[in-house]
């Protein structure tokens, strides 16, 4: 009895020492059996078991058990580890945007209830069956014997005794363990693997609740982060699960305030999933005991990119000059305001002014200056010279043959 009473002290300060050590992480995990693995690398070649351990002490009215038996375990395989200690999400885990890298990617409460939430809900959906599972025997302990080296997430069936419920939390367990607890439930892990653990004791935490009492209410509240709300869609739909499976689909829109509750028997956890259509909002989801809130946050606008310059364009090869116009010597002279006068002789005098002005120059003789005189008197007055000349000289003729 000694033995077994310094066991279960053992077992007890490990639950306090790995939880404080975890950031008070739900499900913290014991670790037996250390070995030192000399430079602090994880043994891939040793063999490595899992055990749950499920105990129950009277608190308040609710009495208790100690060592609990007939509780079901089923743990899942949702990441493998390497030598030193990095995850490697599985199928279809590694499709759920999980930041898990390593143990210290763990040590955060948000980031251990999102593991958590996001594979229950994956092994749900998916139908996935587990990997070990096993039944808890008198001592407390579901033994699952060897096991695959990497990270599990586990899930304990409630247990209901004389009218009361007894729940153990999901949970997550690392095998080997990187941590290695004394007999004071002092944490000896000095965040390298060289002490790591290959036999594996996982304590989930626990509650207890009276079935006869009044239901348990439930709720979720919606809220928006966004500039006024111009992109907001009208409502949402929100698929709620029920201790991993589903239950129902609600919406939320501004008729019921983007909110909704509901009254359930106590000791059950629900988890709710947004279908979000709409891409220009992330969602993000806590649950502070039954209350489940969801911050849709607006996705900041990408600025527009900047328009590609345009190409100049290629300039066009020079062709061969043109052969440049002679010179036109101008019909009329332009007047000092620049317009054309009106025609003053009509076509045939224009003509006749046109051939006076080809006329080349002769002896020196020049062009008149433009005054404004009419011209069209010369020719008729030429012509007529010309007339009187050849008169004349036919009289003469005429005369002397007389």
């Amino acid at each position: 009895m000694k033995i077994f009473s310094k066991l279960k002290k053992l077992i007890l300060g490990a639950t306090v020492i790995s939880m404080s050590a975890l950031l008070a992480l739900p499900g913290a995990t014991v670790n037996a059996g250390s070995d030192n693995n000399g430079p602090g690398h994880i043994d891939m070649n040793r063999e490595t078991t899992l055990s749950v351990y499920y105990y129950f002490d009277t608190v308040g009215d609710i009495p208790g058990y100690g060592e609990m038996d007939g509780v079901n375990t089923k743990v899942y395989k949702i990441a493998s580890i390497s030598e030193n200690g990095e995850f490697t999400l599985l199928p279809p885990y590694d499709s759920l945007g999980l930041e898990v890298s390593d143990m210290r990617s763990l040590a955060n409460q948000e980031k251990w209830d999102t593991i958590i939430t996001e594979a229950g809900k994956c092994v749900a959906q998916n139908n996935i069956q587990p990997s070990y599972q096993g039944t808890s025997g008198n001592d407390g302990f579901t033994r699952l014997g060897k096991v695959d080296k990497g990270l599990y997430y586990g899930v304990s069936d409630p247990l209901v005794k004389e009218g009361i419920q007894y729940k153990y939390f999901d949970f997550l367990s690392v095998v080997p363990g990187p941590s290695s607890i004394d007999e004071n439930g002092n944490n000896l892990w000095d965040g390298t693997w060289t002490n790591a653990q290959y036999d594996v004791i996982a304590i989930p935490k626990r509650a207890a609740n009276r079935l006869e009492e009044d239901p348990e209410v439930f709720a979720i509240h919606k809220q928006w982060v966004d500039d006024g709300g111009e992109d907001r869609p009208d409502s949402i739909k929100v698929k709620i699960f029920c201790d991993g499976a589903y239950a129902e689909t609600v919406e939320l829109s501004n008729e019921n305030n983007w909110k909704y509750s509901w009254n359930y028997e106590k000791g059950h956890t629900f988890t709710v999933e947004e279908e979000n259509d709409n891409t220009g909002y992330t969602p993000t989801i806590s649950q502070n005991e039954n209350t489940i809130v969801i911050v849709n946050t607006k996705k900041p606008k990408r600025p527009d990119q900047p328009n590609e310059p345009e190409k100049p364009n290629k300039p066009n090869k020079p062709g061969k000059p043109s052969k440049p116009n002679e010179p036109v010597t101008p019909d009329t002279v332009d007047s000092p305001g620049g317009s054309t006068p009106p025609d003053d002789g009509g076509s045939v005098l224009g003509a006749i002014r046109k051939f006076v002005g080809e006329l080349p120059e002769v002896l020196g003789a020049r062009r008149l200056p433009q005054t404004g005189q009419l011209w069209w008197p010369i020719p008729v007055l030429a012509i007529m010279g010309i007339i009187l000349i050849v008169l004349g000289f036919r009289n003469e003729r005429r005369r002397k043959n007389d």
